[in-house]
């Protein structure tokens, strides 16, 4: 009987690089918007006390593969598990734990949206929130753009500080701590916002003028991060997934409304069917998630793994 390998979340991490993921999510979304790869629609159950199961999925006829990522959170705990198959004989290629995966496939995807969006010489970035997510953003930012300072800012001094230390550490990256998140965003051509706020915290008026803006936390309808009004500033506002984002962006439906039509996918910009303005007031994305790119990081991980699972 066939046994497809399973990938633990440190498989995964030691199996996938970063600039690698980039690559593979970017092909992967150039895929969809060619009618090639598509996503498969999320569906969720709730029940108390205060625990959900979720699930979504991917395809990509390019690449001859299906995924399918589940999820289940708790009060106690929770778990994901990602299932690739080949698409064109039903074979399951892998089973991996998938917490790793969504970090790296997040991360990947604001790569690819930097890389599109933001100006080719900018050389500095600021970093919003210090949670889980951050450190592989900024990395993110690293492999498209030549970094020489990383700006930190995070409601809780100590962990701004710890973070701008990791930053040092892991990533070899000058980085400093801001003492107000003004201070953080002051001409900073590069600002990536990740938290898990509710309620929005972050201002119209402070980005810098032709600054790129990577909003990647508040994937929820009832969470916002940032003042919605900051869209009237934005020439050219992008999405990975439309249908996620009128289904769950506050930030956005409060903007937009019924009229989502001068917004733009990643998949318009890759192919070219829109282009970023040569000099923008302001560039905003809003990365919701989507299975195509846990698919595509997944693709990676399985092709690159050897060897029995790491504990």
């Amino acid at each position: 009987m066939h046994q497809p390998p399973w990938l633990t979340d440190a498989d995964v991490d030691r199996s996938v690089q970063l600039s690698e993921a980039i690559s593979a999510v970017a092909a992967a979304i150039d895929h969809e918007a060619r009618g090639r790869a598509g996503n498969i629609a999320k569906t969720m159950t709730t029940w108390d006390p205060s625990s959900a199961a979720h699930a979504l999925g991917g395809f990509d006829h390019e690449t001859g593969r299906v995924a399918f990522k589940t999820w289940v959170n708790t009060p106690v705990g929770a778990e994901s598990l990602l299932s690739l198959f080949d698409s064109t004989n039903g074979r399951i290629l892998a089973m991996m734990q998938s917490v790793t995966l969504g970090v790296i496939r997040t991360a990947a995807v604001s790569g690819v949206a930097t890389d599109a969006l933001s100006a080719p010489d900018a050389d500095e970035m600021t970093i919003i929130g210090t949670g889980r997510q951050a450190l592989q953003q900024v990395a993110a930012v690293a492999c498209v753009r030549s970094l020489r300072r990383v700006r930190v800012w995070s409601p809780t001094p100590a962990s701004r500080k710890a973070f701008t230390k990791q930053i040092g550490t892991d990533l070899e990256i000058s980085a400093e701590t801001a003492n107000t998140l003004e201070e953080a965003v002051a001409d900073s051509p590069i600002v990536t916002i990740v938290t898990r706020a509710r309620e929005p915290f972050f201002p119209r008026g402070i980005l810098a003028n032709g600054a790129h803006f990577n909003a990647i936390g508040a994937i929820l309808p009832h969470a916002a991060e940032f003042d919605s009004a900051i869209l009237d500033d934005s020439d050219l506002t992008v999405v990975d997934n439309l249908t996620n984002a009128r289904n769950a962006s506050k930030e956005l439906i409060d903007h937009f409304g019924d009229d989502w039509s001068s917004v733009a996918t990643l998949g318009d910009i890759l192919t070219g069917a829109t282009s970023r303005p040569t000099s923008p007031r302001l560039t905003v994305f809003k990365g919701m998630g989507m299975g195509l790119a846990d698919l595509a990081v997944a693709n990676v991980a399985a092709a690159n793994h050897t060897g029995a699972p790491t504990a």
